[in-house]
């Protein structure tokens, strides 16, 4: 009896040596990508949260512990698509940087993708105003200040609202429609900081 727990002790003990050395392997690696490159590090832990709330739980990185609060890096915008990430949530968005896009905006589209979006980008900070004509579908529409903070969220607006408008209360810079409730659903509020990504 003894002789077979020691047989099955030892390959247990070899696959957690292997498994040891492969985390700090990696954690390693990690460190040295930090110390190289901090804008690219952030947001690969913006990107991915998950690997940050592990990286923390298993303490590899005991001097630089990973607060996503602080990872406000975003990338300059180019393109005509990219990402918004908030509070761990991804949308896919199309960019309305021009008047003709932000004009015609997501009008006449009869559906809209879950976590999918258009993100209207303005020159500077002003109050935007938006309305519902010639919409086929309901949705949120979430201001964002020059820094990338939530400043407003309009929940759930109907096609039928038309010609109400919606957002001419406060200063803004970029704009996100998205379906209606997924704001909510994603626990969105006003003073959460989003990271845009291009992509």
């Amino acid at each position: 009896m003894y002789c077979i727990i020691k047989i099955i002790k030892n390959p247990m003990r070899k696959i957690l040596s292997i498994i040891a050395v492969v985390i700090l392997f990696i954690a390693s690696g990690l460190v040295f990508w930090a110390g190289l490159s901090p804008k690219t590090f952030s947001v690969f832990f913006v990107r991915y949260p998950e690997v940050a709330e592990t990286v923390n739980q298993i303490g590899v990185l005991k001097n630089q512990a990973v607060d996503l609060s602080d990872m406000t890096v975003s990338e300059k915008i180019l393109g005509t698509k990219g990402q918004i990430i908030i509070k761990g949530n991804t949308w896919n968005v199309e960019i309305a940087n021009n008047e003709a896009n932000r004009v015609s905006g997501l009008s006449n589209r009869k559906t809209l993708y879950t976590k999918t979006g258009m993100l209207f980008a303005f020159d500077k900070m002003s109050k935007q105003s938006f309305w519902m004509k010639d919409m086929l579908i309901p949705i949120d529409i979430i201001f964002f200040d020059n820094n990338w903070k939530i400043v407003l969220i309009e929940s759930n607006l109907q096609p039928n609202s038309f010609p109400k408008i919606f957002g001419n209360g406060v200063k803004s810079q970029y704009v996100l429609e998205v379906n209606a409730l997924e704001a909510q659903i994603s626990g969105l509020g006003v003073g959460d900081q989003a990271v845009f990504l291009n992509k």
